[in-house]
């Protein structure tokens, strides 16, 4: 008896797949939540440059306050500074550490803390400001916005304190350097330094200037 040889049916219904309708609605999908997402960026970028809101000032603790008042001390009688643990005690107590926060909170003691807020990175001191700008502004003039400089710092060769414009940014864009006379790449210090005798007595004290990430090393001179 012959075995039967059984032959498989070929099944008429379509393979399982994407429609074009399917894959049409998926376009349109990820274009309405790529415009919705690009749509709030545009809106936060807009509300967080031109309308800005204040800043929070910074309020230090007690304690905090009474460190920094002594570390403040230090600049006119360097004997007051505190000592830090290093292997030169006579170096150490001439070694300030100012952070961040003390910072912005001396600024918001000076009324700027809602306009002005000061960031320390590795050998950049960058700082957000609220401001009105000027009516010759090439760019939003009369707008009150949010700007960003940043400076590179350091004690060059002479011992000099050297503070330079880097950069100035509005919502992340960096402005020409013709909106702002010619100032990036400017040692501020250098050209302020010979018509400002306090700011010549100020730099006279200090020895050694480090900019880290969220803190500012100061060396006093004897």
């Amino acid at each position: 008896m012959e075995t039967p040889i059984i032959t498989p049916e070929v099944s008429s219904a379509p393979k399982p797949g994407l429609s074009a309708k399917k894959v049409i609605l998926i376009v349109l999908g990820v274009i309405v939540v790529t415009g919705g997402i690009a749509a709030a960026a545009g809106a936060w970028w807009v509300k967080h440059t031109l309308y800005p809101s204040p800043m929070q000032p910074v309020v230090l603790t007690e304690k905090e306050q009474t460190v920094f008042d002594d570390k403040l001390a230090a600049f006119s009688a360097p004997a007051a500074a505190q000592p830090e643990v290093a292997a030169d005690p006579e170096l150490a107590k001439r070694t300030l550490i100012i952070t961040e926060r003390e910072v912005n909170a001396y600024l918001a003691k000076q009324n700027l803390g809602d306009s002005v807020e000061v960031n320390f990175g590795e050998g950049t001191v960058s700082s957000a400001i609220i401001l009105t700008a000027p009516q010759d502004f090439p760019l939003l003039a009369g707008q009150k916005v949010r700007m960003r400089l940043t400076f590179g710092t350091s004690l060059n060769p002479g011992q000099k304190l050297s503070f330079v414009l880097d950069d100035v940014s509005l919502g992340g864009l960096s402005l020409p350097n013709a909106w702002l006379a010619d100032l990036k790449g400017v040692d501020l210090i250098a050209k302020n330094i010979e018509s400002d005798p306090g700011l010549q007595r100020f730099l006279a004290g200090i020895q050694q200037l480090e900019v880290h990430h969220g803190q500012l090393k100061v060396l006093l001179n004897k």
